[in-house]
């Protein structure tokens, strides 16, 4: 509901508010949640910003890692642990944590030792692939998202839920606009 629109706001938005293409490629990759979004949002802004959205959103993308561990770690040892329940073992751990997050790390190290082994032909290829292979996934994971879509669900959730997201949307949308414009303005390409 949200990202769609943004794929074609934030572009419009910012040849409205006449921002250069670093602000405008940081403001996208920083304010539309799904990568595939911010790269069509990117495209549509230009070369320039789609090359900053993506380092944006990269960048987000790998801090959502060590966000996850330090929020898994603060929830099993203060929230758990203060309300009365023993103190958490590995294991506790383990099952909390993101396993997400050593899927990204194994993918990481992999691209890294093959990039860094064979000739840049070669991994320039290979990486073609991979980045074709990533298109064919995202397509699958937004048709599977799209497949679950249960407006029954939303119904009975009422319209509290949509309302908070919308106003801390516009409310991201604002702060991150403002940090795009102060970081990002004289940023050159």
């Amino acid at each position: 509901m949200f990202a769609l629109p943004s794929i074609f706001l934030l572009p419009w938005l910012s040849e409205v508010l006449g921002l250069g293409p670093a602000a405008t490629g940081a403001w996208i990759g920083g304010n539309i949640d799904t990568t595939a979004a911010v790269t069509a949002a990117g495209a549509i802004a230009g070369e320039e910003p789609l090359q900053i959205a993506a380092i944006v959103k990269a960048t987000q993308n790998a801090l959502l890692g060590v966000a996850a561990v330090l929020l898994t770690l603060y929830f099993a040892f203060s929230v758990e642990h203060k309300e009365g329940a023993a103190r958490p073992t590995a294991r506790a751990f383990w099952d909390r944590f993101p396993k997400f997050v050593l899927g990204f790390l194994v993918a990481s190290v992999i691209a890294t030792i093959f990039v860094n082994t064979v000739p840049a032909e070669t991994s320039s290829a290979a990486i073609g692939v991979a980045n074709d292979l990533r298109g064919w996934f995202m397509i699958f994971a937004f048709v599977s998202i799209g497949l679950e879509f249960n407006v029954k669900a939303i119904r009975e959730a009422g319209w509290r839920p949509i309302a908070v997201f919308s106003i801390a949307t516009v409310t991201n949308l604002v702060v991150g606009l403002i940090l795009a414009v102060v970081l990002w303005s004289n940023f050159q390409l």
